[in-house]
């Protein structure tokens, strides 16, 4: 116990006096990170980070190493290819059971990152090893330091598996690797995320000849993520499967991974269209309301009356705009419409053809 009292008064101290530790303060991150007491909170792993390191690269090292050292790859997980509600509902599995796949791994990663401001992006695409190119799709993480993008995979570093038995051994080969470096074993999906002007495509990939296509001219690929991480994750997948659609690869993963991304796109515009149609009834309570509140106060009526009348057609506006709903949604659209027609002739009747009334 002394022993161990004495090492992390070591580690803290050293850590505390460097703002960008290089190999030999990586070793003391990754020293620290072993002895981290058990936690199944994101949160509490980082409040640890927090109090030992203080550099983002050292808590970002720090974020990696603890997910690389303490999750074992899910090996018999690899064929169930098991469904999670929420990213945090895997993130959860992952710190509860200490087992995950690759995108256990970089969630993980990602999350604990993000407690200090550190922007980790998920990249998906496929691998070779051993000179074997896989048809399952892979993930790992890119992060930009001083203005370059460095890959790391955490998986990867976690261990291997050999003979049908994953091996857990921590190996760091795989921290901030240069893109250059990283696309000879891991191929993205989307080619954005070679992060190189002029990225390989598919064959090349396979280590065969290439005619002329897209990737063969100059790729603005800084620009282009600019113009990514401000798009809403909906145009974010539809412009992604735009450029992997693009590089035309044979690999079955990538057809995989497109109908994925479609499912995503899917639901999301689903509950924008149910949000669309909560605000219609939002705006039709409020003309009811008005309406109501007219018809007790004569007085008054005329204007509110108008008032109701106005939300109303902005009710009926936003439900022409819902294209294509969810048969489960339908019902609800048809019925609302019926309301606020209903509700609309009862203002004209009570209207009486005033010349204020607008039809």
């Amino acid at each position: 116990m002394q022993a161990r009292k004495r090492l992390l008064i070591t580690l803290i101290t050293y850590l505390s006096a460097s703002l960008v530790p290089a190999a030999q303060s990586y070793r003391q991150v990754d020293s620290l990170m072993r002895i981290c007491p058990a936690s199944t909170s994101v949160e509490n792993i980082a409040g640890y980070i927090g109090k030992h390191c203080r550099s983002d690269a050292a808590k970002l090292r720090a974020a990696y190493s603890w997910v690389a050292q303490h999750i074992s790859y899910d090996l018999a997980s690899v064929k169930l290819n098991p469904t999670y509600k929420s990213e945090n509902d895997l993130i959860n599995k992952t710190l509860k059971t200490r087992k995950a796949v690759c995108s256990g791994y970089t969630k993980t990663m990602r999350a604990i990152a993000a407690k200090f401001g550190i922007e980790v992006l998920e990249i998906s695409g496929y691998t070779r090893q051993n000179e074997k190119i896989d048809e399952i799709s892979h993930a790992w993480c890119a992060v930009k330091i001083a203005g370059k993008w460095k890959i790391i995979d955490p998986t990867w570093s976690a261990g291997f598996v050999a003979d049908g038995k994953y091996r857990k051994k921590f190996n760091d080969k795989w921290f901030l690797v240069e893109p250059e470096q990283i696309i000879r074993t891991h191929m993205p999906f989307d080619p954005v995320w070679q992060f190189s002007f002029f990225p390989v495509n598919h064959r090349e990939f396979y280590g065969k000849k290439s005619a002329d296509s897209i990737t063969s001219r100059f790729f603005s690929y800084p620009d282009t993520i600019a113009i990514i991480l401000k798009m809403s994750e909906k145009n974010r997948l539809l412009a992604a499967n735009r450029r992997i659609a693009a590089m035309d690869g044979d690999n079955p993963s990538i057809e995989r991974h497109i109908a994925a991304n479609k499912r995503v796109i899917a639901s999301i515009a689903g509950n924008e269209k149910v949000e669309q149609y909560n605000s219609a009834v939002d705006i039709y309570n409020q003309a009811s309301t008005l309406y109501n509140s007219s018809i007790k106060n004569p007085q008054q009526s005329t204007h509110k009356l108008l008032e109701a009348d106005e939300k109303l057609m902005e009710a009926a506006k936003i439900l022409n705009q819902i294209e294509q709903a969810d048969k489960e949604l339908l019902p609800s659209i048809k019925k609302l419409k019926e309301s606020i027609k209903t509700l609309r002739s009862n203002i004209k009747k009570y209207c009486n053809g005033q010349e204020k009334y607008r039809n």
